[in-house]
């Protein structure tokens, strides 16, 4: 196999399993769950290249390897490329729930509250006059990347002024696609991640989903476009 696919595949598992550990990952947890035979020896020597390239660190405390903000926004890329969907029963369940709701307002803040139950992070929406739906504060209080001041505290003083970081965040409004700022990108919140997009007449409404940059990209990118895609067919 291509080295260079091996260490795509490497990187994409080691992300995929922060992610859902918070732990960082050794080169035997790899080795096993790539969906070919390759030995751990060989994964340690790509994990050590995938870390001279920065896309990986490894913690003083650990042998193991925690990605970078350059390695999610490469496997942000790789996945992207993929363009995967939210599966068909979500796509019910979102449905069928805003078919219930007749007023707007209530649709934009079932949104918000869906955005943050079905991604653990924060939702956030904002339509064309400027109005705020927040919503899943609470779910980012529980994770542990929350008691890490430069998340938690930054995370807690850019909701208190929703409008700003908005506005902050605020991308060509003639464009629609899903954009992904990740750690450094955004300037108060330098550990977080905001999954993005405008929909909507002239692009003027907002919606986003907000959280650590530990975030299951593979879930939270197609949410918000299904979403924005739900919120734009009303």
């Amino acid at each position: 196999m291509d080295s260079n696919a091996r260490k795509q595949d490497i990187l994409k598992v080691v992300i995929e399993t922060f992610v859902h550990t918070g732990q960082p990952v050794g080169s035997m947890q790899v080795a096993e769950q790539l969906p070919y035979e390759t030995s751990s020896a060989t994964v340690r020597n790509d994990m050590v290249e995938l870390t001279e390239l920065g896309l990986l660190s490894q913690p003083h405390t650990s042998a193991g390897r925690v990605p970078t903000d350059l390695g999610y926004k490469t496997y942000v890329k790789v996945i992207t490329g993929e363009r995967k969907e939210l599966s068909k029963r979500q796509q019910e369940v979102l449905s069928r729930h805003f078919e219930k709701l007749r007023n707007l307002q209530e649709r934009y803040q079932a949104a918000a509250q869906m955005l943050a139950e079905m991604s653990g992070n924060v939702g956030l929406l904002m339509d064309d006059m400027q109005n705020v739906y927040l919503s899943g504060l609470s779910n980012v209080v529980r994770l542990p990347e929350f008691n890490d001041d430069q998340f938690g505290l930054k995370l807690v003083e850019a909701l208190e002024q929703p409008k700003q970081l908005i506005k902050d965040m605020a991308q060509n409004p003639k464009s629609d696609d899903v954009n992904v700022l990740i750690g450094e990108e955004n300037p108060h919140m330098r550990k977080a991640t905001i999954v993005i997009s405008n929909f909507g007449p002239g692009g003027k409404r907002v919606i986003s989903i907000i959280g650590p940059t530990r975030m299951d990209y593979n879930k939270n990118l197609p949410l918000v476009e299904y979403m924005k895609k739900l919120l734009t067919d009303l």
